[in-house]
């Protein structure tokens, strides 16, 4: 298996069954499956999407075998009505970040050595109808061997 297959197989497996305020939030790989139901939390439908993954070689190598950062996307997408905000994603995004790595950078999954947050931003997007407010997280996975 591939680093990044097998990075995004532990993030999902880390993530999967997340509730915020004891409601699941649905987490997809990718693109969002119609077929399931997303969740409402504080007047807005909520979900996470993992994407965008890339792999290259770190810059510091070991004797004992090649270390590569790993990128992954992770984006808490909240879709309100007219009117809304972006603490909601901002709140998940938060509580998704302590679920993978510590309060240092040290990675929560066991066979990955440290998780950097290079980026991390807010997006709004607004149409007629509805306001929406996605926090991308933007994730380096170092990862040995």
């Amino acid at each position: 298996m591939d680093r990044v297959t097998e990075i995004r197989g532990k993030v999902m497996t880390a993530l999967s069954g997340y509730k915020h305020n004891g409601v699941a939030v649905p987490v997809f790989d990718e693109v969002v499956n119609p077929a399931v139901a997303l969740p409402t939390i504080a007047g807005a439908q909520v979900y996470i999407v993992l994407q965008d993954q890339e792999e290259t070689p770190n810059a510091v190598q070991t004797l004992c075998s090649p270390r590569s950062n790993v990128n992954l996307t992770i984006r808490v997408v909240t879709i309100f009505g007219p009117v809304g905000n972006k603490k909601l994603s901002e709140d998940i995004g938060d509580e998704l970040l302590d679920l993978i790595r510590d309060d240092r950078g040290g990675s929560k999954l066991s066979g990955i050595k440290d998780v950097e947050l290079p980026i991390a931003r807010s997006l709004s997007e607004v149409t007629a109808e509805n306001i929406s407010f996605s926090k991308i997280l933007i994730l380096n996975f170092i990862k040995n061997g």
